[in-house]
Parts: C-alpha cells; sequence; structure tokens
C-alpha cells in the first residue's frame, strides 16, 4: 500500500503479543515505535520489530518524527492519560478496551479526541470473530425480541497460583480482572443485539487469592478472576453473564438467545443452532474464532477512518455505552444492589 499510516504502540505486554505483529504484517500500516515502561523491554521489541524507536519516555514516543496514531495498549488506568495526550499532539487514537477506568474518564477521552479532530476508536474487536458476527446476523433474522441471554464462559487459565504471574492484570487498582479481558466483549455483544439495558446486579470473586510476580515475589490478587451478572433489558427480557477462569475442567464459552421470534445457540466447540418459532433447529460449523483475524479487521477499520474518512468502528461511542455498564457492575457489586446504568446516547 502506498499510504501506509505511521503507528506506534504503547505498551510492552499485550501491546506486543497481538498489535505490533498485526500492524508489521499489514499493508495499511508502518509501525515506527513501541513504549514500555521497562526501557530494555522497550528497546528489544524495537530491535525485535525494526522499529525506529523503542523508549520509556512517553513524550519522546508522542513526538517521533511523522507519527500519525497510537494504539494505547496499556494498563486500563492509563488509557485515558496516554489516548488524551495523543490526541492533543494531532494524533490519532485507537485504544484497547475498556476505553478508561471509568465512564468520566472515557469521556474525557472522547472530548479530547472530538476537539482535536482525530480519528479515535476502540478495540471491541471479539464481535468480529466469525463465529460471534455470524452469531449476530442470526440474531437478528430469527429472535425478535429478547426473553432469556446467557452467555457462559469457563475457563481453566487461572486455576493455579503458578498457573499465571502477578501483572497489573491481578490488580485492581490498575483496573485488572476478566471483566476487562473478557466481559467487556460480552456486554458490547449484548449491546448490539438487544440494544440499551435497563438495570443489573453483579457479584465478582478472586479464587486464586495470591501469585507470584515474574521476580519471585508473592502479591494479593484483588481483580476478579469469576463474576456473575444479571441484566433487564429495557422494553424486557432478562440476561446473565458469567465467567470463572479458574474452572478445574475447561468447557469454553456458551452463548444462548431464547426471543420471542427464535433462538440462537452458539456452542463451545463453536457450532451455531438457529431457528424460528414452529422451525427445527438449524447449525452450521465449527465457525472460526481468530482473535488475530478480528484484530486485523479492527485496525483495517482504523485506517479507512483516517485516510478515507469512513466511521470508526467499533467507535469510541460503542466504548462509552460499554464503559456505563461496566461502572454499573462495579457500584452493584459494591453496594450489593440492583444498579441502573448512566444513558449514553448512540452514535451519532
Amino acid at each position: 500500500m502506498s499510504d501506509p499510516v505511521k503507528i506506534a504502540v504503547v505498551g510492552g505486554g499485550y501491546g506486543a503479543k497481538v498489535p505490533l505483529p498485526a500492524y508489521a504484517e499489514l499493508d495499511e500500516y508502518e509501525p515506527v515505535a513501541v513504549w514500555s515502561r521497562r526501557p530494555e523491554r522497550a528497546l528489544e521489541l524495537a530491535e525485535k520489530f525494526g522499529l525506529a524507536l523503542g523508549t520509556a519516555d512517553l513524550d519522546e514516543l508522542l513526538t517521533h518524527p511523522g507519527l500519525e496514531a497510537v494504539h494505547v495498549a496499556g494498563p486500563v488506568t492509563t488509557h485515558a492519560p496516554v489516548a488524551i495526550a495523543a490526541a492533543r499532539r494531532g494524533l490519532h487514537v485507537l485504544v484497547e478496551k475498556p476505553v478508561a477506568a471509568d465512564l468520566g474518564e472515557a469521556r474525557e477521552v472522547v472530548a479530547a479526541v472530538e476537539a482535536a479532530g482525530v480519528v479515535g476508536a476502540v478495540n471491541l474487536g471479539r464481535r468480529m470473530q466469525a463465529t460471534r458476527e455470524r452469531l449476530l446476523q442470526r440474531v437478528r433474522e430469527v429472535v425478535g425480541a429478547p426473553r432469556m441471554v446467557s452467555i457462559s464462559l469457563v475457563h481453566t487459565d487461572h486455576e493455579e497460583p503458578g498457573s499465571r504471574p502477578f501483572t497489573w492484570v491481578q490488580d485492581s487498582d490498575m483496573g485488572g480482572g476478566r471483566l476487562q479481558g473478557y466481559g467487556v466483549h460480552d456486554l458490547d455483544l449484548l449491546l448490539e443485539a438487544f440494544g440499551e439495558v435497563q438495570e443489573l446486579a453483579a457479584a465478582t470473586e478472586v479464587g486464586v487469592g495470591e501469585r507470584q510476580t515474574p521476580d519471585g515475589a508473592t502479591r494479593e490478587v484483588t481483580a476478579e478472576d469469576a463474576y456473575a451478572i444479571l441484566l433487564r433489558f429495557r422494553g424486557g427480557g432478562l440476561g446473565q453473564v458469567s465467567l470463572v477462569s479458574t474452572a478445574r475442567h475447561t468447557r469454553g464459552d456458551l452463548v444462548e438467545i431464547h426471543g420471542a421470534q427464535g433462538t440462537v445457540r452458539l456452542d463451545a466447540d463453536k457450532v451455531l443452532h438457529w431457528g424460528r418459532a414452529g422451525e427445527e433447529l438449524q447449525s452450521e460449523g465449527s465457525l472460526k474464532a481468530s482473535s488475530k483475524d478480528a484484530f486485523a479487521q479492527v485496525a483495517r477499520n482504523f485506517h479507512a477512518a483516517i485516510r478515507e474518512g469512513a466511521p470508526p468502528d467499533p467507535s469510541l461511542q460503542e466504548g462509552l455505552r460499554v464503559q456505563a455498564l461496566l461502572d454499573a457492575i462495579h457500584l452493584a457489586n459494591a453496594e450489593r444492589r440492583w444498579v441502573e446504568p448512566e444513558p449514553v446516547a448512540a452514535d451519532r
């Protein structure tokens, strides 16, 4: 491609696992810089991916000559300050989910992006996996008004203290937890399928309370590794979203959607079933659920928004809707009561 976007990645963890390799492979991008809080990690990544700059100095990164866009992929609590600083320098911003630590900060990100006249987007890319794209298509075709929606994730990746090292992901003060890792995608799926949530109740749990840092120190885990959410949709219907990442036997993800007009189910083996009332269920699959492919589509959409003026997809406004639900979940868990999420307007 003759006009690739010059982009930098902020974050040496997830940022180095998914975004950097993807940008290096996509013709639409020219990755030029990476930031990590550890200078040696930044230099290591710059050498690995052939970048002009690897730095632990954010200002140095944001002022790199020719830089056009930034992918914000650090801990959740860093999303807002980094995204705002980038936007104020005239850089386009793709921020990891959730947009920020809370809805107030997320609105500040949106305001900064709009004031600067740059493109802003959020990586809610799981909706672009083939499994979930097809599921949403079938929901729109056959389900009608929701009656009961259930999304249940059963994983074993956190089952033992030694199965994962302690990082910011286990620290609630840094915005860690499985809600930011998985729950936001399922909340996004519900909003895509059925629109507004009227109210919700929630509980979170830490099943494995201690983990070791990479240098061998023991730290207390304060961010949830399990959660259960009960939702009431505006206009009727219930939803339940749950995850356990400390199970002894994995099952994967199960999505069941029962509506006034029909049924859609995505099994853990990625087989999709659907049917209207009075019909036998049909099925297709096993379908593909590639996170790499889904992120590549997010990146291409971001490029199209920058170079062609296409609408950002997923947009920051969609990120705000998810953020409002996430804030309500934290409040419902803390106060053990039903909470009505703060209203967020749909994309203008």
